[in-house]
């Protein structure tokens, strides 16, 4: 049964069922075939909405429609374009700056894609770059938001993991400047080669301008990750807080907030939150079938059985997970890929939070690989062009996150070195 499990689950996902109704259609199959009462199936849907630091997803959501509904994008672009638009592809460079700044304010990918695509990939355009250039660009840089802090999907695998939020954030933070600063290389080089446009160097006045244009935003993420490292306040409470804060920066400082933005706002975190939790609780059932029939026992001991050296193993789960990645969402792919290669991990004696940040990375990337690809779609809706025609220019980009996916992988310290400063060992 757990074979007709998968398969239906295949073939949902084949149909187009959005992946949250396909692992919950699945899931039922196996439930109702092996007889077990629907209160099971029940049980374990509803209990994992019971923890309190979901309550944090919610407030997240708030926090980063209420900036991107706000123009804080268009802020932030100022910022990074007085920094970074002489360099060769100048506008391509703002794109990778304001990205990685964004994922420090909304925490989410897909809210930055929208907020600094909308705004910069017509703006490449009419300024001579490639439309497949500038999709391709504006979906790959927009990952780093669930990587950087904060990051409601590092939440859930706090939650799946038991470890500590303010240590996964902290740890984070390096992988993720480290894809970005590999994103800005490869702009540079791919520009120079195609003859893209290059501006002049901003004035001191023009980055002084840009500085206090973005200065109360860039305040907001140093302020969240703060209270939590230090223990001030619990990640759902400094979540609140910052939503309070950005309701009342758009409000009452920007006054680019009124009530029918407040209103669109309160209505994406709704629809953001429950898509998020909807994907939860219908993986929840998914993962208790799989470990009810063994599932994770036996792949993990099939793959210590092949005798293969520490590092091959790591780089068999590495590409296991670029390949899930490109086929099913992150909170699924959490959720089967946890109890499977947690074990495994410890025997090759990965610190914890170190392998959650390969864990995550890893499966960024594919939010900008088809056939999923979250980011990609929305990029190459912004940009008016087929998939396929920006699929070429992503295989830089993703050779160059890669890269850095199995820097982390093989050097611990790139995540554990900030959150051991800080927190201590």
């Amino acid at each position: 049964m757990i074979l007709v499990m998968l398969a239906s689950f295949l073939l949902f996902v084949a149909l187009g069922v959005p992946i949250a109704f396909s692992i919950g259609a699945s899931s039922l199959i196996y439930i109702l075939a092996e007889g077990i009462p629907l209160s099971m199936m029940a049980q374990r849907f509803f209990s994992n909405t019971q923890s309190f630091a979901f309550l944090a997803i919610p407030y997240f959501m708030l926090m980063g429609s209420f900036m991107v509904n706000a123009g804080i994008a268009q802020r932030l672009i100022k910022f990074a374009d007085s920094l970074v638009r002489h360099f060769p592809g100048g506008l391509g460079c703002v794109s990778v700056v304001t990205n990685m700044v964004m994922a420090g304010v909304s925490g989410s990918s897909v809210a930055d894609c929208a907020a600094v695509g909308s705004v910069l990939v017509p703006e490449m355009k009419r300024n001579g770059y490639d439309a497949k250039f500038a999709a391709a660009l504006n979906s790959c840089t927009s990952v780093v938001g669930i990587i950087i802090p904060p990051s409601s999907t590092m939440i859930i695998i706090s939650w799946l993991t038991n470890l500590s939020i303010a240590r996964m954030f902290m740890a984070g933070a390096i992988p993720g400047i480290l894809i970005s600063i590999s994103y800005f290389l490869v702009t540079i080089f791919i520009a120079k080669r195609r003859g893209y446009p290059q501006q002049s160097r901003a004035t001191v006045k023009e980055i002084w301008d840009g500085i206090k244009s973005a200065s109360l935003t860039l305040i907001l993420p140093i302020f969240l990750v703060g209270v939590i490292v230090l223990g001030i306040a619990t990640v759902t409470e400094a979540a609140a807080a910052s939503a309070v804060y950005a309701l009342i920066l758009g409000l009452f400082v920007y006054r680019s907030l009124d009530f029918k933005l407040i209103t669109k706002s309160l209505k994406e975190a709704v629809v953001g939150t429950t898509t998020v939790m909807l994907v939860v609780c219908t993986s929840s059932v998914f993962t208790w079938v799989l470990i009810r029939e063994g599932i994770p026992v036996m792949i993990a001991n099939t793959l210590l059985s092949l005798g293969l050296p520490d590092w091959a193993l790591k780089v068999v789960m590495v590409l296991i997970l670029f390949a899930a990645g490109t086929v099913m969402d992150n909170v699924p792919n959490l959720f089967i890929f946890i109890p499977i290669f947690f074990p495994i991990a410890s025997q090759l004696g990965f610190d914890p939070i170190h392998f959650s940040i390969v864990i995550l990375i890893s499966l960024a990337l594919g939010l900008f690989t088809p056939p999923v690809g979250t980011t990609l779609f929305l990029s190459c809706q912004l940009a008016e062009v087929k998939i396929e025609e920006a699929a070429k220019d992503l295989v830089p980009y993703f050779i160059a996150a890669a890269v850095i996916v199995f820097l982390v992988t093989f050097v611990p310290s790139l995540t554990l070195w900030l959150p051991n400063i800080i927190l201590g060992k």
